[in-house]
C-alpha cells in the first residue's frame, strides 16, 4: 500500500469510530475522535464548539443510529484530509427515529501523528 493508501484506511477506521461512538452513546470515544478546534456543523445548520457538541451529546440533544457510508472519498494533503460523501443516518427528534441522507464534508487533521476531526459539514439532501 501507498503512504495515501495508508493513511485513507487509517481516515476510514477513524470514520467508522466516530459514527459508532455516536451510534452508541459513547462521548468519551467521540471526544477522543475530535480536535479541540473542532467545529461541527449539523445538517440543520446548526454549528458547534466540541465542548457545545459533547454536552448536547451527554444531555441527550443529540441522538444518532446506524450509519452508512453509501460513497466516500478522502484527500490527503500533507498533515491535512479532506473526506467528503455520502451517508445514510438514521437520528431521533422528540423520540421518534427517522432516516436522512447527508452530503458531508470532514476534514481531518493530523496531531501528535494521531488522525483527529477539525471540521464536519452536513447536509441534508431533500427526498
Amino acid at each position: 500500500m501507498s503512504d495515501d493508501s495508508t493513511e485513507r484506511a487509517l481516515i476510514a477506521r477513524r470514520e467508522e469510530a466516530l459514527y459508532a461512538a455516536l451510534a452508541a452513546g459513547d462521548t468519551d470515544a467521540f471526544e477522543d475522535l475530535l480536535s479541540e478546534d473542532v467545529t461541527y456543523v449539523h445538517s440543520t445548520g446548526i454549528a458547534e464548539t466540541k465542548a457545545e457538541n459533547i454536552a448536547g451529546q451527554r444531555h441527550g440533544v443529540h441522538r444518532h443510529g446506524p450509519t452508512t457510508t453509501v460513497r466516500g472519498h478522502t484527500r490527503i494533503l500533507g498533515e491535512t484530509a479532506v473526506t467528503r460523501g455520502l451517508i445514510d443516518m438514521i437520528d431521533t427528534a422528540h423520540g421518534e427515529p427517522f432516516s436522512i441522507r447527508i452530503r458531508q464534508t470532514l476534514v481531518w487533521i493530523k496531531e501528535d501523528g494521531v488522525w483527529r476531526l477539525l471540521v464536519r459539514h452536513a447536509t441534508r439532501i431533500p427526498v
